[in-house]
């Protein structure tokens, strides 16, 4: 496994971390025997940097690693938790949810602790509620050794989150087709002109980027049939210089194993590789997918639509154009009462969506235009 020194922090990190987000799931739990198989795979593999937060899985992500990482010895593994910055109503909420998870990780520190998915909505309540200076005094109690915040909104408010405040790292949403298609590029260059560590969360864009349709696969395939489409987006991003760590959120054993191959040895991407990558943009770009990375911020809808669902159909409907696909998957799979033809528009869906998507009118326009087929 890669690992890098990284001089801002003075620490060493595995290149590839392990992002607890999409675990294998059983009847619509985590698949417990499966997830621990891959977490010891990973740790006997040298990925030892594990990442959860306060809602993935419904509350389980953060209770499984306490379950499954105290076996090792705990300065063998580095463990991020996030603070859900949504849920602070009031300056005390924010020890009670930091202890409750610590409580479920079974672990009495975090190595780096992150105000979750930061906009300018949430600007306004950390400072509200002096979030700000919690971590910090949770950094001097030795409870957190690095502080930091996750991000999705535009580069000015990046720009004065990070002029500000003093922070170790931020951790951004990163990939090729970010890079140029939305804000990726900007605000890696505002991290690398304050001279922040960028950790990297959706390198494959929420497995967007790991099968693409024939047209488009073809020009990896024809340049290396032995690399996976999923290998070529992480290469890409670990290649950048400014980039500490690259989060996976792997949800089966071959995936898990194909992005530690990638990462041994790691062979930065060369220059014939980048042409390569900017033909898969051009021909993404005619396309048009949902920019959807399933985190599944917009659930629970109030109206029972399974909206990640549904952008995860369509879109792969549209990656691979198969027909036959998405009438099973949408048609038959999915309930009728989950269905797009659901939405009733409220439109709390928008407010939440890190990606900033029109949701109720894409659902629209996706309904009718698969039962179109």
């Amino acid at each position: 496994m890669e690992k890098r020194y990284n001089k801002q922090l003075g620490i060493e990190l595995p290149l590839l971390a392990f992002g607890a987000m999409r675990l294998p799931k059983l009847d619509d739990k985590i698949d417990f025997d499966s997830a621990v198989e891959m977490v010891n795979y990973a740790m006997e593999n040298g990925l030892n940097y594990f990442d959860t937060a306060y809602p993935y899985h419904n509350g389980e992500s953060e209770t499984f690693l306490g379950k499954v990482l105290p076996k090792y010895e705990r300065s063998s593994y580095f463990l991020t938790d996030k603070m859900p910055i949504y849920n602070i109503k009031k300056e005390d909420d924010a020890e009670k949810y930091f202890n409750e998870q610590l409580e479920k990780c079974q672990t009495d520190y975090f190595d780096f602790y992150l105000l979750h998915a930061m906009n300018k909505d949430r600007v306004k309540i950390m400072e509200e509620f002096n979030l700000y200076d919690f971590l910090l005094k949770k950094k001097a109690e030795g409870k957190i050794k690095y502080i930091g915040f996750s991000f999705h909104d535009d580069n000015e408010t990046l720009e004065n989150l990070v002029s500000n405040y003093k922070w170790d790292f931020v951790q951004l949403q990163i990939n090729y087709y970010d890079w140029y298609e939305f804000e990726a590029k900007k605000q890696y260059e505002i991290l690398e002109k304050y001279n922040l560590p960028c950790f990297v969360m959706e390198p494959v864009r929420g497995g967007f980027l790991s099968s693409l349709a024939p047209n488009v696969e073809k020009h990896m395939t024809n340049y290396n049939k032995e690399a996976t489409i999923s290998s070529w987006a992480i290469r890409w991003v670990s290649s950048l210089p400014n980039i500490a760590v690259v989060l996976s959120g792997m949800s089966n054993m071959e995936q898990l194993k194909d992005n530690i191959s990638t990462m041994s040895p790691f062979n930065p991407i060369n220059e014939d590789e980048l042409k390569v990558i900017d033909t898969v943009v051009e021909e993404l770009r005619k396309i048009k997918p949902i920019p959807c990375t399933s985190c599944r911020y917009c659930m629970p809808c109030p109206a029972g639509v399974n909206i990640p669902g549904i952008f995860t159909i369509y879109n792969n409907y549209k990656k691979t154009e198969n027909i036959t696909y998405v009438k099973n998957s949408y048609l038959n799979n999915l309930q009728s009462t989950a269905q797009a033809h659901n939405c009733v528009k409220c439109g709390a869906c928008i407010s939440v969506c890190p990606q900033h998507i029109d949701i109720p009118t894409e659902l629209e326009k996706i309904d009718k235009e698969i039962k179109s087929l």
